[in-house]
């Protein structure tokens, strides 16, 4: 089991007519000075804790995600790979890819 304290997050919905929806943390990180950004997405969601001012969020391999709530959204990087990821799945036919608010999985 992997544990990662991303210092930004978002969650993607994957919709396709062959399967039933998933939603899948992704998890950013900031490179720095001297590094570069990057990003991570989990297997699937499994189970999201609220932890009080972060969530707990399991994945379908045994990751967990530490996703402070102040941090809910998506470096320019990794917006810019999720919008080519979900443009590729779309013009694929294979489904679409939003990204949504937690709170609707919270429902």
């Amino acid at each position: 089991m992997s544990n990662y304290a991303p210092d930004k997050w978002a969650i993607a919905r994957i919709t396709s007519k062959e399967h039933p929806p998933i939603n899948r943390v992704i998890g950013s990180w900031y490179g720095g000075y001297a590094g570069s950004d990057s990003w991570r997405m989990n297997s699937g969601i499994e189970k999201i804790e609220d932890k009080g001012n972060f969530y707990n969020i399991h994945g379908k391999s045994g990751s967990v995600y530490q996703c402070y709530k102040g941090c809910e959204g998506m470096s320019s990087y990794t917006r810019a790979v999720m919008n080519n990821m979900a443009t590729r799945i779309e013009e694929s036919g294979e489904g679409i890819m939003q990204i949504i608010n937690i709170e609707e999985i919270l429902k």
